[in-house]
């Protein structure tokens, strides 16, 4: 808005005065001066591009980093409860080795004092050697029973010593590898935090220096002095003095066709110095007139392009689609603004003798008039 408001001001500003603080240079606009801002302004549409670029590379390299880190610390959380409950059956080993062993004492103690076949019974009261032999394996058949309980306790409580020993490894891995991957993260966002800032600082520059073009291009199109004195007395062309290279009719409707060569004899070999070397060229859809800038205003070549549309009551609006300097298109601002311009209107309802106007269209190398009667 701010740079559009820029151009109407310096647009509207009559031809021979400046506003005060402008800070314009004085003297007559430089095209070159323009062509090397906008030399300027595609290198930093260039940068701002490759930044831009670059920081979307960066954003997908940093969500991956961050699922890679999410993955990880659901493998922590599932190692952490592999831990916890390795940790829980290894203390339940040891609690049933514990009680084991306090049980195999408490059996041999109570055959030993109690048992029917106690040890002293075993050694006092066999009466041979095949009796002790069979009671002495009553004896420790309990005593292996439970040794051999004893001894799977034991085997199990070893490997899950192993395996504990094994989580904690894995799990101290893991830790290792989420701090450094933390650590790879928040390099990665101070980086492109860094490349955002100096991108916002490129744009800044590209929004300044589009202002500065705008102001360049303003002062151009205000001393192109043939091209606004014909913009501004479109009206008052000599159109009823076109003549037709040829006409057709199909019932109600008539078909007027007008050369280039005619319409820039009309219109531009009068010999008026206002419109002097000013010229038209009609392709389909396109209404184009050229010409070059006096010497004074730096002799750059212009070009306004566009088509027409009927308002009715035989009422004809240019409407510009493009305009160059130098080959090189005007910015928008500056665009638009001619393009609101009323004074683009044509009325040939003065002169069409009882037709009214319904289209005019550009075709190669003519315009064509369609009225009706």
């Amino acid at each position: 808005m701010l740079t559009f408001l820029l151009a109407l001001c310096l647009l509207a500003a009559p031809p021979g005065k400046r506003a005060a603080g402008e800070g314009e240079a004085p003297g007559a606009p430089n095209p070159e001066d323009r062509l090397e801002a906008l030399a300027r302004q595609a290198e930093l549409e260039r940068r701002e591009g490759e930044l831009a670029a670059e920081l979307l590379d960066w954003d997908v390299k940093i969500e991956s980093a961050r699922q890679e880190q999410e993955q990880l610390l659901l493998e922590i959380q599932q190692a952490e409860l592999s831990l916890a409950g390795a940790e829980a059956g290894l203390g339940e080993s040891r609690a049933r080795l514990e009680e084991g062993l306090e049980d195999l004492g408490w059996w041999v103690n109570y055959l030993y004092r109690y048992g029917q076949v106690s040890f002293l019974e075993v050694i006092l009261e066999a009466k041979n050697f095949s009796e002790f032999v069979e009671r002495a394996g009553m004896v420790f058949a309990v005593i292996s029973a439970q040794a051999e309980l004893l001894e799977e306790v034991r085997e199990r409580s070893a490997r899950l010593e192993e395996q504990l020993e094994a989580l904690r490894q894995a799990r101290a891995l893991l830790d290792q590898k989420n701090a450094a991957l933390a650590g790879r993260i928040r390099d990665m966002d101070h980086y492109r935090a860094g490349r955002e800032v100096f991108l916002n600082e490129l744009k800044e520059q590209s929004a300044s220096l589009a202002e500065e073009i705008i102001k360049k291009e303003t002062l151009l199109f205000r001393s192109l002095d043939s091209l606004q004195y014909l913009l501004q007395h479109l009206d008052s062309l000599p159109w009823q003095s076109l003549t037709p290279d040829t006409f057709s009719l199909a019932g109600r409707r008539m078909r007027l066709e007008f050369k280039d060569q005619e319409v820039n004899r009309v219109f531009f070999g009068q010999g008026d110095p206002a419109l002097a070397g000013l010229s038209v060229h009609c392709t389909p859809g396109l209404f184009s007139i050229s010409g070059t800038a006096a010497a004074g205003a730096g002799g750059a070549e212009f070009k306004i392009e566009g088509n027409f549309e009927t308002r009715g009551k035989g009422r004809v609006s240019f409407q510009p689609g493009r305009m160059y300097l130098s080959g090189v298109p005007v910015s928008s601002e500056v665009l638009g603004f001619i393009a609101g311009e009323e004074m683009l209107e044509i009325d040939f309802g003065s002169f069409l003798q009882g037709y009214s106007l319904s289209e005019i269209r550009p075709e190669e190398g003519r315009l064509v008039v369609f009225i009706t009667g």
